[in-house]
């Protein structure tokens, strides 16, 4: 295996690893009926999913995610 499979794999195990704690945590927010938790847990979800897809760090993830949060705010303003 190369080196780039070996990253490779890496990163969908840490991608999946952030799904399923996600899942939990979302499911727990469920359970117990904390909005936010579910939120924090669906954010995780998709961190991973794009982590898995792009090999992306979840701080980098952070950072464009909260660019684009900015960018759709900004857009809202304008509807």
């Amino acid at each position: 295996m190369t080196f780039i499979g070996v990253a490779m794999n890496r990163n969908i195990a840490k991608g999946n690893w952030q799904r399923l704690k996600g899942a939990l945590i979302a499911q727990w927010g469920a359970l117990t009926g904390d909005h936010l938790r579910v939120i924090a847990g669906r954010h995780q979800q998709i961190s991973g999913r794009l982590h898995i897809a792009y090999g992306v760090a979840q701080r980098e993830l952070g950072r464009q995610m909260a660019g684009i949060h900015r960018q759709s705010q900004h857009l809202r303003r304008y509807e």
